[in-house]
C-alpha cells in the first residue's frame, strides 16, 4: 500500500482540518496516511521511505511559523544523488499574493536537504487574530476547501506539479515580515491574564511552545512565543490580553456549520476583492474539475 506523510502545525485548528481532509481524501485513494503533529516534536521515521510527504502550517506574516522551521532543521538531510518530491498546505485568513511567499525560507532549508517541492496550495480559513470573520463566512471557506482539497490530491498523486504566483522581490519581503519571529516573542511577554480567568489551566496545557507558566499563583509569559494564538482564542473565559495587539484579538472557536446568512461582516471592504478573486477561481475549478 502506498503511504503519505504530513507533517502539520495548527496554532487554532484550521490547518489541521485542512490536513484532516487531505488525510481522508488520501484514504479514499488508497493510500496510508500518517499524519505528524510538529507539537510532538522531530519525526523519528524514515521520511523517503513514504510514496508522499508534505508539511502544513498557518501564514505568520507571510512566512511558516518559527517552530515549523525549527522542526525542518530536524529533518535529515538524503543522501547525496537521492532526490524527494515534497508538497506544501498553508492556510491563513486572506487571500493576499504575499501569501504566496511564505514557504521561501522552508524550501530553502529543504532543498539542501534533498527534499523538491513539485506542489504547493493555499486556503482560506477564518482569522484568529485581526478581526472575527463571521460563521457564515467561516462556513463557505472551509466548504471550498473541502471541494477543492480533493482536487489538489488528485494533482499530487498525478504527478502534475502545481506552485503559487511568483512575487517579485519575494525573498527580500518574506525576510523583512520575519521580524514577526522575534516580534512574537517580545509581544508574547507582554500577554495578561485577567481576573476572567477561571484557572482552568488550558492554555497552559495547550501552548505549543510550553511558554505559559503559573508561578507563585500568578500566570508567567516566557520568550517562546509563537504568537499562534492558541491560549488567547481557545480560552473559554475571554481572559487573556495579547499585548500589543489587544485590539485584533478573536475568541472562540467558529461555527462551520450552523451560521446566520444574513450576519454581516464587520470589514465589509477588507481585501473585498481577493476574496471574490478567490472564490471565483476555485469555484470554476470545482466546477470543471480541474
Amino acid at each position: 500500500m502506498k503511504s503519505v506523510l504530513i507533517c502539520f502545525f495548527s496554532g487554532t485548528g484550521n490547518t489541521k482540518k485542512v490536513v484532516e481532509q487531505f488525510s481522508k481524501t488520501f484514504q479514499g485513494q488508497g493510500f496510508e496516511v500518517v499524519l505528524h503533529n510538529i507539537d510532538d516534536g522531530p519525526f523519528d521515521g524514515e521520511i523517503s521511505k513514504f510514496d508522499l510527504f508534505g508539511i502544513a502550517y498557518p501564514v505568520h506574516a507571510f512566512n511558516a511559523p518559527a517552530n515549523v522551521l525549527e522542526f525542518a532543521k530536524t529533518i535529515k538531510k538524503l543522501p547525496k544523488k537521492q532526490k524527494k518530491a515534497y508538497f506544501v498546505v498553508n492556510t491563513s485568513g486572506e487571500p493576499l499574493k504575499l501569501n504566496n511567499i511564505s514557504s521561501l525560507k522552508l524550501n530553502s532549508m529543504l532543498r539542501k536537504r534533498g527534499f523538491k517541492l513539485t506542489n504547493e496550495y493555499h486556503y482560506c480559513m477564518p482569522y484568529n487574530i485581526i478581526f472575527r470573520h463571521t460563521d457564515n463566512m467561516a462556513h463557505k471557506m472551509w466548504e471550498t476547501a473541502q471541494k477543492v482539497i480533493p482536487l489538489d490530491c488528485k494533482q499530487i498523486v498525478d504527478g502534475e506539479k502545481s506552485r503559487l504566483g511568483y512575487v517579485p522581490c519575494g525573498r527580500f519581503l518574506a525576510w523583512i515580515f520575519r521580524v514577526e519571529h522575534w516580534g512574537g516573542k517580545f509581544n508574547g511577554r507582554r500577554y495578561k491574564v485577567s481576573d476572567k480567568c477561571l484557572k482552568c489551566g488550558l492554555c497552559i496545557k495547550k501552548c505549543p511552545a510550553h511558554n505559559i507558566a503559573i508561578e507563585n499563583g500568578e500566570f508567567k509569559f516566557g520568550k517562546d512565543c509563537l504568537m499562534c494564538m492558541r491560549c488567547s482564542f481557545n480560552c473559554p473565559a475571554n481572559a487573556i490580553k495579547i499585548g500589543l495587539f489587544d485590539k485584533w484579538k478573536v475568541n472562540g472557536a467558529y461555527d462551520f456549520d450552523h451560521f446566520d446568512e444574513k450576519e454581516e461582516q464587520t470589514h465589509q471592504k477588507y481585501c473585498k476583492k481577493s476574496y471574490e478573486k478567490y472564490f471565483e477561481r476555485n469555484q470554476k475549478r470545482i466546477e470543471t474539475g480541474e
